[in-house]
Order: structure tokens, then C-alpha cells, then sequence
């Protein structure tokens, strides 16, 4: 079989909800495949039937006997207790490796972890997600299933992995909402809705392709049930007026009659609600200037996030904060809404500034206990515009069922969360949206809705996300994070990104630059010599690695410490050890490449 994977006729039915019915789908080689849709639509079910971790209810699902297939979950349980190198050693047990131990500790490397014996509680969100996809590495796949793998991730962590899967030799199929990282990854995009007549939406290429195919096909459907509605009103109404249509003779344009109609209740219920969401509402406040930062320093234990800062937020623009996780992004957002005082400088507000605040961590969702008392606020009606709006229909807006209503908001996923904290922002007048994350979980058809609703906001918004693609369609200027608690503001994420370039670059240690241009290889020929030593370099990485941690045990010693010489010392042979194993990972890959290019020629 020359596909990897392929699905003929596959539907899944959890409990009472079809998931979807007669899906095909065929995955070849080196395949490139992202998968989109609407929140519950089924793509995390898809995926855990390609993984052969869900057997369908009726379909075939053909996969190769000898496939090594690994699976990468949206949330992967690590025991916490456990050590990085253990917690890889425990994914790898019964995986069949010349060497596990090896393959974990190249593959926790390339995924960025440079001390191994970091306790799995001490990583954040992102780094354990590296350690998830690491260990998905480490299996060596032919086949690579991804379930949401950005999630979490800074900018480091997406482009190493955007250029992983780039230059992968296996093939992948990847669920995500990213859209700038589909656009980047993809060379197909399978959309799973309940909007298109077989249930899905195949297109080759892009995000930005695929984007444009579905609008052209949409509008082909929208023209096609327009037509269809005339045409089954014509055969209606002949068949109500003509006294042929009881007789035999003409009995078959009753039976097109009643096709027809059947046909366009159908079309009708797959088009979308074009007032499923809202906006958020303005005070329309007339003040040019809103906030005005005035050389702000602020910082925590004398360490400063943010230096000498000044800077005019006016109405009428969304500011982008750009930043890796833990420069102090989120605390910018709260200076400028003066829930923190800076050291020094000041922060002047407009009077009577109405400023409305998505918090990433959602912490007055612990207000309430089920859906409904949220979106209510307690009452069975909500205001919004004036207008009283039944609890129902206000939570239909935002993507919820009546059913819903009684969940308590602790069972809620993070994309029902986000939905629902949106839900009470936008009934509150505001001069000044702070948006601290707000796509995180969000579907695409969600994003794209939010991005109409920052985009139609008459006032200022201040905006921290990963979303690039957000950044750049919604952003009229951006504040960005560069080294040593420097802020400075730039038209574009381009600009940014030059500036953090040329500043590493200047940076860097020049003896870092030759030893990566030494590191180069100038032949792809692979000789008796680099066979020698191709086959005793796994053993010099073990020694290295256990030098490694010989030393990270003593460094860990805090009586060392007391004296500042030795401390110097072991921070120095410390730095050394783990030179000396990235060195012999880069050798390692350098000589990998060339006997596979020499096998091959």
C-alpha cells in the first residue's frame, strides 16, 4: 500500500452525537496534512483513529502493518516527580531502539533541554510540551500525529518546531488553530463541519489558499440553495394549482417537488448564522489620548522587566505586546491598567477611563458555578445594547446549546472557557479592551469572529497573543520586548524581529560563529575514518552525559557556593561539560547526515 493511512467510509458516533459519517481520507507519504474545524467537530477523534486508539463504528480505517505511528495528545500526563531523562525513559519502554536511552537524549536535546535531570514540575507549559513531542520523536515515526502541538509554545518553541516538521523525512497530520503555522507546515487542509454536504472540506496548499478555496466554495453553495429554492418553489406552487398534478400522469413532479424540498432544508441547515457572535460595545468616548506612560521602570526583586518607558495609547488602535513568555508582557497590560504602580515614572489616565480586561488565567469565572448563572449573570436575561436577550439565545451567540447551561465551569474545556468569558466582557461598555491571551483554545471560525469584533471596536485595544496571524491583521502598532528590560515600539512584527536578530548577533561570541562555520561540512563524502568514528560516538555522548550529571550533582551542593572562587569554577566546568555533549550531538548529526547522503548516492 503506498498510503500510510487511509480512512474509506469512516463514521464515529459518541453517545448521541453523530461525530462524523462516511469521512474519507487518504494519507500518503511524507504527507503534510493540517485538520480544522469548529470546536467538537471531531478532529481529536479523527486523529485517535488514524492512531488505531478509536475503532469506528462502521468504515475501514487501512493502515501498513509495519507502521511506526506516535501519537502526541493535546495534554500529555507526565509523572511530575520524575526527572526530564526519566519521564523520556518511561515513553520509550517497549519501544524497540538499538539504543533508547540514546534516541532519548538526542531527541530532548534537538527539542532544546540542555539539563536532563530537571524535575518535570519545574517545567512550564511549553516546555512540557516540548518534552511531549521530544518523546514522540525519540520513537522514530514514519507517521506523526499531532493534536494542537503550538499549544503553549513561544515564538522559540514554534519556530523549532515549525521548522522540524518542515524538514521532516516521515509524514505528519497535525490538528491546530494556528493559522499562521498551518500556512507555514501544510500542503493539504481537511476542514471537518457540519456546513459542507459531505460533513468535510478538502484543499491542496495553504492556509491562505485553503482559506480562499472554502469562500469560493461557500459562495458557489450559497448560489446553488438560492437556485434550489427557487426552483422547489416553482414545482410547489404548480402542484398547488394545477389539477394535473392529482393525477397519475403527473404524480413525478410531485415526487421532484417533495426532493427538491427535502434537499433545500438540508442546504439551509448546514449555512451558518451569520448572528451567532457580537461585538464589544463602546462608550464612544471622544478623548484622542487615552493612556500616557511616562519613562516607567518597573521590576520584581530589584531585577527591572521594563526600563525607562514612554509611550501614548490612543484611541482608535490595537497595540500588539510582543515578548517571550516571562519578559513581562502581562505585566505591561496591567501597568497600563493601573492595577500596578510602577518604581518609577508614571502612568496618566484619561478621567473616567472604562477599560475592560481579559485575564489569561480567567479568574472571575470562580464566581459562578454552571454556565448559565455566568452568561446570565444569575437572571434568566441579559442587557446588551439596550435590549433584554433571553439567557438561551445569549449563549447561542457564543457557540452554546441550552444543554450547556447546566455544566459547571470547572468541567468547561479552555476553548468554552475563553467563549464564556468573551460572553461577559462584551456586554460591558469600554473605552479600552486588554486582550491577555484570549485565543488560547479558540477554533479557527472563533478567532476570525474575534478578530471582526477587535477590528470593529471604535476604541483602544491592547493585545498579548501567540496568534501571529492575529498580530498582523489586527495590530496598528507594536510595543516589543528586546534585552535587558528594553521596550521599544515598532510598525510591524518584522521590524521586532530584525531588531531581536541584530541584537544577538552583536551579542554573540565570535568564537560561537567560527566553531559553527569549522562545524560546516565541506564534503558529503563519508569515509573509513568517519565510519570509526560514527561508531564509537554514541559511547563518547553516554561518558559526556554522565560526566554531565557527575558535575550538575556537585554544582547543585550549596556549601560550594560559599566560596565565590570555586563557585566561579564549577559554574565554568559546569558550562563546559554541557558544550562538550552539544558538541558531540552536533558531530554526531553532521556524521548521521553524511553516511545517509552517501548511502544514497
Amino acid at each position: 500500500m503506498s498510503a500510510l493511512v487511509q480512512l474509506d467510509s469512516v463514521s464515529v458516533q459518541l453517545g448521541e452525537k453523530q461525530v462524523f459519517q462516511d469521512l474519507r481520507l487518504t494519507v500518503p507519504q511524507r504527507a503534510r496534512i493540517g485538520i480544522v474545524g469548529p470546536n467538537g467537530s471531531g478532529k481529536s477523534t479523527l486523529l485517535r483513529v488514524m492512531a488505531e486508539l478509536l475503532v469506528p463504528d462502521s468504515g475501514r480505517v487501512l493502515v501498513e502493518s509495519t507502521l511506526r505511528t506516535a501519537y502526541v495528545p493535546q495534554n500529555e500526563e507526565f509523572d511530575e516527580d520524575q526527572s526530564v531523562s526519566e519521564a523520556m525513559s518511561a515513553r520509550l519502554k517497549g519501544v524497540h531502539h538499538a539504543d533508547p536511552e540514546v534516541a532519548g537524549a538526542k531527541a530532548l536535546s534537538r527539542a532544546g533541554f540542555s539539563d536532563f535531570s530537571l524535575p518535570v514540575k519545574q517545567l512550564s507549559g511549553g516546555w512540557k510540551k516540548r518534552l511531549s513531542l521530544a518523546a514522540a520523536m525519540a520513537r522514530e515515526p514514519e507517521l506523526l500525529l499531532l493534536d494542537e502541538p503550538t499549544n503553549h509554545l513561544d515564538r522559540e518553541g514554534l519556530l523549532w518546531l515549525e521548522r522540524y516538521l518542515q524538514t521532516a523525512s516521515f509524514g505528519w497530520v497535525m490538528v491546530s488553530h494556528d493559522r499562521y503555522f498551518l500556512n507555514e507546515t501544510v500542503e493539504k487542509i481537511m476542514e471537518i463541519s457540519p456546513i459542507f454536504p459531505n460533513g468535510f472540506f478538502e484543499s491542496s496548499g495553504n492556509f491562505l489558499e485553503y482559506r480562499a478555496k472554502r469562500a469560493e466554495f461557500l459562495e458557489q453553495e450559497a448560489k446553488r440553495t438560492s437556485s434550489l429554492a427557487n426552483k422547489a418553489r416553482r414545482e410547489l406552487e404548480w402542484a398547488s394549482r394545477s389539477p394535473k398534478a392529482r393525477t397519475g400522469k403527473a404524480s413525478f413532479r410531485l415526487k421532484e417537488a417533495a426532493r427538491l424540498k427535502e434537499e433545500l432544508r438540508s442546504a439551509r441547515s448546514r449555512q451558518q448564522d451569520p448572528e451567532k457572535f457580537t461585538a464589544f460595545q463602546s462608550s464612544e468616548r471622544g478623548s484622542k489620548e487615552l493612556v500616557e506612560l511616562i519613562k516607567v521602570t518597573f521590576g520584581f526583586d530589584e531585577t527591572p522587566l521594563i526600563r525607562q518607558l514612554s509611550f501614548t495609547l490612543r484611541n482608535r488602535s490595537c497595540l500588539g505586546i510582543l515578548g517571550a513568555n516571562g519578559q513581562g508582557k502581562s505585566t505591561l497590560l496591567r501597568l497600563i491598567g493601573g492595577e500596578l504602580t510602577p518604581d518609577t515614572g508614571k502612568v496618566k489616565q484619561v478621567a473616567g477611563l472604562r477599560i475592560v480586561y481579559f485575564d489569561q488565567l480567567r479568574e472571575s469565572l470562580r464566581e459562578w458555578k454552571t454556565l448559565g448563572e455566568l452568561l446570565g449573570d444569575g437572571s434568566d436575561s441579559v442587557v446588551y445594547g439596550g435590549r433584554p436577550c433571553h439567557v438561551i439565545g445569549w449563549g447561542a451567540r457564543f457557540g452554546f446549546q441550552a444543554e450547556d447551561h447546566r455544566k459547571p465551569l470547572s468541567t468547561l474545556s479552555g476553548g468554552e472557557q475563553a467563549r464564556a468569558l468573551l460572553s461577559v466582557l462584551v456586554r460591558q461598555e469600554a473605552d479600552l479592551l486588554l486582550l491577555d491571551e484570549p485565543t488560547n483554545d479558540l477554533d479557527i471560525p472563533m478567532l476570525e469572529a474575534l478578530e471582526k469584533m477587535i477590528l470593529e471596536f471604535p476604541g483602544a485595544v491592547v493585545l498579548i497573543t501567540h496568534d501571529r496571524f492575529m498580530l498582523d491583521e489586527v495590530c496598528t502598532s507594536f510595543l516589543g520586548f528586546l534585552q535587558e528590560g528594553t521596550v521599544r515600539e515598532f510598525a510591524d512584527r518584522e521590524q521586532w524581529l530584525a531588531e531581536q536578530e541584530r541584537q544577538q548577533e552583536v551579542s554573540a561570541p565570535k568564537e560561537k560563529v567560527a566553531a559553527s562555520e569549522k562545524a560546516s561540512p565541506s564534503s558529503p563524502k563519508f569515509t573509513y575514518n568517519d565510519q570509526r568514528e560514527y561508531s564509537k560516538i554514541e559511547r563518547k555522548i553516554e561518558k559526556a552525559e554522565a560526566a554531565l550529571v557527575a558535575i550538575e550533582e556537585r554544582a547543585a551542593d550549596p556549601k560550594l557556593h560559599e566560596d565565590p572562587e570555586q563557585s566561579i569554577a564549577i559554574s565554568e566546568e559546569l558550562a563546559d561539560a554541557k558544550r562538550a555533549v552539544e558538541a558531540l550531538y552536533d558531530r554526531w548529526e553532521e556524521l548521521d547526515k553524511r553516511r545517509a547522503a552517501s548511502s544514497s548516492s
